[in-house]
């Protein structure tokens, strides 16, 4: 007999469930054409999701993590631990750029209103982050992302930055953009 005690994943994952969570990743992600994943992108999510709640193990270490713990009584959905690993979550991620991160964010969050919370407002406001170092591609060609000198936030215009802006309506944050 094993004992699993996995409380707060089971509720992390109610709440994503109640999100549509796995459904609106499913339905984002999987590909009309070609072969299923052995574990639906829905579920990848709770789980890279769960595991940046709790202890935020690498890529590489998510097997690891979920070593002693009761993965289809958690997901709903039959997991062994030999499918979890780096390359795959790679993938997701990947599939996860390529379909839209706005878009499915944007749908998410306007699943949080569906549940009776009023909107009164909505605040949007910037920040920026210092960078250091140097950003380049394999090609050496500027990344997709630019992350240049300008005018900070922190005072540090003598530093590389990356600019943000976040809307939240009532403590929901309903968009986020980087600029």
């Amino acid at each position: 007999m094993e004992m699993y005690y996995d409380t707060k994943m089971n509720f992390m994952v109610g709440l994503c469930e109640q999100l549509k969570l796995p459904q609106v990743f499913n339905l984002n992600l999987e590909k009309s054409l070609g072969r299923k994943t052995d574990i639906p992108y829905g579920i990848m999510a709770e789980m890279m999701i769960i595991n940046i709640c709790d202890n935020l193990h690498p890529l590489s270490l998510l097997n690891e993590f979920y070593k002693e713990k009761d993965l289809e009584g958690i997901f709903h959905c039959p997991i062994e631990l030999s499918q979890i690993n780096d390359d795959r979550f790679g993938k997701f991620l990947d599939a996860f750029h390529e379909a839209g991160p706005r878009k499915i964010f944007g749908e998410l969050s306007s699943q949080a209103f569906n549940y009776g919370i009023e909107v009164t407002n909505i605040s949007y406001d910037t920040t920026s982050k210092v960078m250091w170092g140097t950003y380049e591609t394999e090609e050496l060609k500027e990344g997709v992302i630019s992350i240049d000198f300008g005018h900070s936030k922190q005072k540090r215009q003598d530093k590389k930055q990356i600019k943000m802006g976040i809307g939240v309506a009532n403590g929901v944050m309903v968009n986020a953009k980087m600029l």
